[in-house]
Order: C-alpha cells, then structure tokens, then sequence
C-alpha cells in the first residue's frame, strides 16, 4: 500500500475519528477481506501521517464495534461473521426495531446534573451508568445511556442486556410494576464517546431520544438517552385530526338562543 501525503483532516474533529471512518468504509466495501490481517499500525502511520497513539485509538474504535480482532503478536484482522455467531436481535419496547446489543461499559459514577431531575436525586449521588451500543446489519444505529440507583444496577448483568431489552428485563424478570414513560425527543451535537461509537464526527447532529421511566407509584426508575444516527434512524408517527366540530342548523341556533336567525346574504 502506497503512503499518502498532505491528508486533509477537519480541524474541530479528532483525527482518530476521521481515521476510523475510513478504515470502516473500507471494511464495508471489503475491500479488506474477512479474517485477513489488516495493514500494520506501522503502515497506517505512514499513510495517514499521525502518531501510532492516534492510530491505536481509530483501531480501538473499530475493534469496539466488532468490526476488527486485535491479537497480540499477529496484528489486527477483519472480524468475518457467520450468521451461527451472531449475536441475539434484541427488540426495543418502546419503538418496536431489533438490533443486536453490545454492552459498553457498567460503572459507578456521581449523577451528573442533566438526570439529577428526572431521577428526583441530589448532584453527586452515586448512580450506575449503562452505555450500550444498538447495531443492525453490523452497523452502529444508537448509543443508549442508562441512570439508575446502585440498588436497581447491580441486580443487572451485561449479558442479561444482550438477549432482553433493560424495560423487558425490569418488568419480567425482576418483576417491577412500571407506570407512565415520559419521551422527549431532539437534535443536538454528539459528545467525543457517542461520536466514537456511532462512527460519526463532532459536526453532525443525532436524534437524541430521552425515556424517563417510573413505577406505578410515580417513582422515577431510571433514566435513558439513546442518540441515534440520524443518517440511519427516522421517527415517524401517525396521527389523525379530532372530529370536525358540527355547525349547529339554524333551527337548533334558534332554539339555543330563542330568537331569530338571519342568515347573512
């Protein structure tokens, strides 16, 4: 593979970012072909004239996503994916898709301000926070955020999110009694994690969808924000008007009001 000069980076995006998109495309195009060693860190540094520590963020990106296998030794390989391996479609409660789950990360961290709110707790409570990834056809489609208390995060194991949805998973295996689930859906810019794993950059927008959810006590549960790729992602609803409100005749005008209607010409 030759070297390539004078690459053109977008200067408000990380470059590990603007990298990992093209090393995806061509995956997808297979131009690299399944379970074939990819170019060495050593050669993508040449080619795209950046440090290895930016080069090994790109391929961890990738790897994240299960598009490449890192083996220590022997270098990174496309991951070829059989239809028998691949993992369980989960189907999304609230809007009805399936997509196959890879849970991120599960850790404890003091509430951050914007689910302070909704959870009804005081900034720097301790909560769990869930980060997932949402794929179908082996491409990213959503990154999903969960809140919860500690007390509700521990009794749920990353594997237990990839075969059942966490609503799914609330409601019938721990046997929670849900009530109202507030929705609240806008676009916004993506932080450096969602960018990361959606395979997007800092400048393009996300369709953030909010799901605050309680019990049937009015007790907030937990706290979800799912960002979607907006090339990839539409909502659509359908709706219909109220019936047309019927205009009175005027005999029923003039019973109503006991006087004489004149109908103007």
């Amino acid at each position: 593979m030759g070297t390539r000069v004078g690459v053109a980076y977008h200067p408000l995006v990380p470059r590990h970012l603007q990298i990992q998109r093209v090393l995806r495309a061509r995956i997808e195009s297979e131009e690299w072909e399944g379970d074939r060693p990819i170019p060495t860190e050593m050669e993508l540094l040449a080619e795209f004239g950046v440090s290895r520590t930016t080069i090994r963020e790109a391929l961890g990106v990738l790897a994240r996503e299960g598009l490449i296998v890192r083996h220590r030794g022997r270098g990174s390989f496309v991951h070829s994916r059989p239809g028998v391996d691949r993992p369980q479609a989960v189907t999304n409660l609230i809007l009805g898709y399936k997509a196959e789950i890879k849970v991120i990360t599960v850790q404890t961290v003091p509430a951050p301000a914007h689910i302070v709110g909704p959870l009804g707790i005081e900034r720097g409570t301790p909560v769990t926070r869930l980060v997932r990834l949402e794929m179908i056809d082996a491409a990213p489609l959503a990154v999903v955020v969960n809140y919860m208390l500690p007390s509700l995060g521990k009794r749920i194991r990353p594997r237990d999110l990839t075969r059942i949805s966490l609503l799914e998973f609330l409601r019938d295996r721990l046997g929670m009694r849900l009530g109202t689930i507030h929705q609240s859906l806008e676009a916004r810019l993506p932080d450096i994690e969602t960018t990361g794993l959606l395979g997007t950059d800092l400048t393009q927008p996300v369709l953030a969808l909010r799901l605050v959810v309680t019990d049937v006590a009015g007790t907030p549960v937990e706290v979800s924000d799912a960002f979607y790729r907006a090339d990839r992602y539409r909502y659509e609803v359908k709706t219909q008007l109220p019936p047309a409100r019927r205009q009175p005749t005027v005999r029923e005008t003039r019973s109503r009001r006991g006087g004489r209607t004149v109908l103007q010409p």
